[in-house]
Formats: structure tokens, sequence, C-alpha cells
């Protein structure tokens, strides 16, 4: 089936022309801060996320997120909700007010809020980046298999297939490996990084198909 995985990170004018052959791109509104003007040409016909970037330790506020989406986000974008990672109370509380505003997010899962999984049409799930291979797979496990979302899930920070493949609500991600910071991601080129990206066909295989197949 098909999933999409976003390009995440662009934030600077060379980042974003070598990234201009995928049309669906993650903006984070920490990350890029002020508006730059170079981003303009980049956005017709392009499918943008955007994110407050919580997840860095200077995150733009939340009054700044909004004022962010007031400014600069199109109509035709979609975008998160603010939230904080690791406290699902706060992130609860943060989708009911930007709401109560008038705007539409995309609420973003956090601890055993499992109810989105069946009241929204699309979740984010947040926190998995931080969390080990076995823990990871257990909580996803939970949220696809115990409670079965009627919901879209755009699994956060999540690019390699293995995440996907078992879970077959799990059309969307998103990754920042592409970007060369250290040795393990420059052990491919941004080209070769990049075709991970944009749409891919990662059949759904249901977690005890996967097992089997490798002896667990």
């Amino acid at each position: 089936m098909k999933r999409i995985i976003y390009v995440a990170g662009v934030n600077r004018k060379h980042l974003a022309a070598a990234a201009s052959s995928i049309p669906y791109w993650l903006l984070s509104a920490t990350l890029l801060r002020k508006y730059p003007t170079w981003l303009a040409q980049h956005m017709p016909n392009r499918t943008v996320l955007w994110d407050p970037g919580t997840f860095s330790e200077d995150a733009i506020s939340y009054q700044g997120y909004r004022d962010y989406l007031d400014r600069y986000a199109r109509s035709k974008d979609q975008y998160f909700q603010y939230d904080e990672i690791g406290d699902s109370e706060a992130t609860a509380w943060y989708l009911k007010d930007m709401r109560k505003r008038g705007y539409e997010p995309i609420p973003i899962l956090q601890g055993d809020a499992f109810h989105l999984l069946h009241t929204e049409r699309m979740i984010g799930i947040g926190g998995l980046v931080r969390m080990r291979d076995d823990e990871r797979r257990r909580y996803l496990d939970e949220i696809f298999y115990d409670h079965r979302p009627t919901a879209r899930v755009h699994m956060l920070g999540m690019i390699r297939h293995e995440w996907f493949a078992p879970y077959e609500a799990a059309v969307q991600g998103d990754n920042t490996s592409w970007i060369p910071r250290a040795d393990w991601n420059r052990r491919k080129s941004v080209e070769q990084w990049l075709k991970e990206y944009g749409e891919q066909w990662i059949p759904f295989v249901p977690r005890e198909f996967m097992q089997g197949a490798i002896g667990l």
C-alpha cells in the first residue's frame, strides 16, 4: 500500500533546493522561526504539514505557533496541534484550546489518549523517536492491534519501512535523516536518502506474518 514519508528539517535555502524533488514537506515553525523569503518559491504545488517543533529545547511558544499559522499557513495546508512531548495532559489541553480558538489542527496522540484513534480523521503519534525499538514496537502494537484505529495515522519521526509495514492505518511519516549532520547519515548521499521519501510502496504485513518470517 502507498505510504507518504515527508521531508522534515527544511530550514535553510540549500536544504530546500536539495529536497525540491519531493513534494511532501513537514515544516517546523521552531526551526524556521522567521518565515524566510526563499521558502515562497517552493510552496506552490507542494503538500505542506506544519509542526510546532516542540522537540527542540528552544521551541516556539504556544502563542508564537498560533501567530505563525495565522501569518504563514495557507488555507490548504494541514498542521499539527501544539504539544508537549511526554505530557499527555498538557497536549490534550492545547488541542482543546486550539479548537476553541477556531483552529483545526491534527491531534497528536501521547500516552493513553487512545480515544483519538476513533474520533479523528487523522492523528499524529508523538514521542516515538525517543523510544527504544522494543518499547516502540510494544506501544505501536497496542495502538494498532488492541485499539484498531479508524483514523489515518502519521508517525512522527519515522521513516524505516519496518515501522509501517505491520500497521495498515499508518499512512504517513516524516524524518530528518536525509540531512548530512553526522557520520551515520553521511553513509548515503542526499540523493540516495531522498529515494526513501515521498510516495513509498510499503505492503501491509501483519505482525504475526512478520514474526513468522524471521522466526520470532
